[in-house]
C-alpha cells in the first residue's frame, strides 16, 4: 500500500498543485537589465554599446504566459511567451557605430529593443511521487530580435531571428499539502570561433515556491537568470536579466 501512495498511477493521485490536464501561467517580471549589443554592416565593425551607461534603458517590467499541457502522467508540453522591450532617449557620451552608420558623441538617440522569445518544450518526469518529482527538459527558444537607433544623423534598424535548442532538468519538491518548491535550468552552447564570428550560449534558471489555493488556482513567486552570449555573422549581444517575478496559476 505504501509503495502505491508513493508512485502515483492517476492523475488524482497527484499533489495539489500537479493534479491538472492544462495549466496556465500567467506572471510580471522585473529583472535587473545587462545589456551590450553590436551589429556590424559591410565591413563596417559596429561598436559593443552598453544599453543601460550609454544609451540610458533602465528596467522595466515584462509579461510572461506559459502554458502547459499534460497528456500522460510523466509528460509535458510546453510553450511559453515572454516579450521583452525597452525604450530611452539619452546624449551618447562617445562616438559608436551601428549597423554601419555612425552616431558623434553628445548626439541625442532614441533606442528601442523589441525581444521576443517563443519557447516550445518537452518534459519527461522520470522520478514521480507525491512528495515531488524530477524531469528532463527539451526545448526550442525562438527569439526574434529589433534594435533601433534614430538621431538627426541616422537611423539604423538591426534585425535577427535565433531558433535555440536547450536542454536541462527540473525538480519540484512537495513541502506541505499546498506548498511547492521548484527549479529548473536549461542550457545551450557551442564554443566561439576565434575570428570573433559565431558561437555563444544562453543558460536559463528559474527557482520559485507555489502556493496552491486549490486544485484550480494557485499563487507563484520565484526567481529567474537569463544570461545569453550571442556570436552572429553581422552582430553580437550579451545579455543578463536576473530578477524576482510573481505568478497567477490556473489549472484544469
Amino acid at each position: 500500500m505504501a509503495g502505491a501512495q508513493e508512485s502515483p498511477a492517476r492523475l488524482a493521485d497527484l499533489p495539489m498543485g500537479e493534479a491538472y490536464r492544462v495549466e496556465a501561467f500567467f506572471a510580471t517580471w522585473r529583472p535587473r537589465a545587462n545589456v551590450i549589443l553590436s551589429s556590424d554592416a559591410d565591413g563596417v565593425p559596429g561598436t559593443r554599446i552598453d544599453l543601460k551607461s550609454e544609451l540610458g534603458i533602465v528596467n522595466e517590467s515584462f509579461p510572461e504566459v506559459q502554458i502547459t499541457v499534460r497528456p500522460g502522467l510523466r509528460h509535458k508540453i510546453r510553450f511559453q511567451y515572454l516579450p521583452i522591450r525597452f525604450d530611452a532617449v539619452a546624449a551618447i557620451p562617445r562616438p559608436i557605430v551601428f549597423n554601419g552608420s555612425t552616431y558623434p558623441a553628445g548626439v541625442l538617440v532614441t533606442t528601442s529593443l523589441d525581444w521576443m522569445t517563443y519557447r516550445f518544450g518537452y518534459e519527461y518526469d522520470f522520478l514521480l511521487s507525491r512528495r515531488g518529482s524530477a524531469g528532463v527538459v527539451a526545448e526550442i527558444k525562438h527569439t526574434h530580435v529589433r534594435a533601433g537607433l534614430q538621431s538627426a544623423m541616422a537611423n539604423e534598424v538591426s534585425r535577427q531571428t535565433m531558433p535555440v535548442p536547450a536542454l536541462g532538468g527540473v525538480a519540484r519538491l512537495q513541502v506541505a499539502t499546498r506548498l511547492a518548491l521548484k527549479g529548473e535550468l536549461t542550457f545551450f552552447g557551442v564554443p566561439d570561433r576565434p575570428d570573433g564570428h559565431y558561437g555563444g550560449h544562453i543558460a536559463d534558471l528559474d527557482v520559485s515556491a507555489a502556493w496552491n489555493l486549490s486544485r484550480y488556482f494557485g499563487a507563484q513567486a520565484g526567481f529567474r537568470d537569463i544570461d545569453i552570449h550571442h556570436l552572429g555573422e553581422w552582430n553580437a549581444a550579451t545579455v543578463v536579466l536576473k530578477g524576482v517575478y510573481v505568478a497567477a496559476l490556473v489549472r484544469y
